[in-house]
């Protein structure tokens, strides 16, 4: 029986990494096109909003929320600070900073009415997210916004890391910070604590409303910043900006390990690795000339065995 349960054990902690490797192969066998440099690059550097909303929504994954308006407040971010840009001839930092704080706002909005007010997490950020879509669109008045400006943003490299891309470093960069801060600090260890059982939390004398607040005021803020990266990479703000992201993250999520009810998880290799998995498939079936509506419908087959995978995670913590 324990090597049975060893043997599961081992299959879920590896079996990110193993899907990773499969894909890589399948796509590489069907085009020479696909493990290249150029199109590595291509895809995480694309894919950077992805991996950053993932990074977002694992932080409330973490204390047990499901949140749905994740995409949104990334979008929100963007169309503000596209706005203010195009319109009002904001410095591009300044610019920034203003999207990335609406976004964290919106995050305390979450946790004033899911935390103080003890209203479901799913439903709150569901309304939230329409309620944010309807905005940016009047904000925008429903049309696209060319930003030529920050061009120079999208080639901008750091000659002291070799040329590697500044966006690309931003991206790591905060990946590397939500892992320290999850695996070695107090507060990583509480997120953890609470998700796992807020009862037994609060009877050690953790505060779980300050941690669950917290951690999704830190979700606002990091779709904020994944906001600001989507306008640079795209150079404009468009309607449908950031669309049905908050099931591919928490796709990605699930997919490296997160669990749906809370308490386990880890941004590295965790949701890196789970948001690898979606951009590469996108990237080997658009190479490979798959009809690009195909791609929804194996995004929409990964959901499922995300949630089925989770589901025989927990069942398996639950039996040992």
């Amino acid at each position: 029986m324990k090597t049975n349960k060893f043997k599961l054990d081992n299959i879920f902690q590896y079996s990110t990494y193993i899907v990773l490797a499969l894909i890589l192969l399948v796509f590489t066998i069907g085009s020479d096109k696909f493990l290249t440099l150029k199109n590595v690059y291509t895809t995480i550097f694309n894919g950077g909003p992805l991996i950053l909303i993932t990074c977002a929504v694992t932080f409330a994954l973490l204390v047990g929320v499901i949140d749905l308006s994740v995409g949104a407040m990334g979008y929100a971010s963007g169309c503000l600070a596209g706005v203010l840009i195009k319109n009002y001839d904001t410095p591009i930092a300044l610019a920034f900073l203003a999207g990335i704080a609406l976004a964290t706002f919106i995050g305390w909005i979450n946790s004033l009415f899911i935390v103080k007010f003890k209203m479901n997490g799913m439903l709150v950020s569901m309304g939230m997210m329409l309620i944010i879509r309807a905005v940016a669109k009047i904000i925008t008045n429903d049309r696209t916004i060319s930003l030529f400006n920050l061009s120079f943003l999208r080639q901008a490299k750091v000659k002291a890391l070799g040329g590697f891309p500044l966006l690309l470093l931003v991206v790591f960069f905060i990946v590397i910070v939500c892992n320290v801060v999850l695996k070695w600090t107090p507060f990583g260890r509480k997120l953890l604590t609470v998700g796992s059982n807020e009862t037994v939390a609060k009877n050690i004398g953790i505060n779980t409303d300050r941690i669950k607040s917290a951690a999704l005021i830190i979700c606002g803020a990091i779709c904020g910043v994944a906001g600001c990266f989507w306008v640079v990479t795209l150079g404009s703000v468009v309607v449908t900006g950031l669309m049905s992201y908050e099931f591919l993250a928490i796709a990605a999520a699930v997919l490296g390990g997160v669990s749906l009810l809370g308490g386990r998880g880890s941004f590295y290799p965790g949701s890196f690795i789970g948001a690898l998995i979606l951009l590469f498939i996108a990237s080997g079936m658009a190479i490979m000339g798959i009809s690009p509506y195909a791609i929804p419908f194996v995004r929409g087959v990964i959901i499922f065995i995300a949630m089925y995978v989770d589901s025989l995670r927990h069942k398996a913590m639950m039996n040992s």
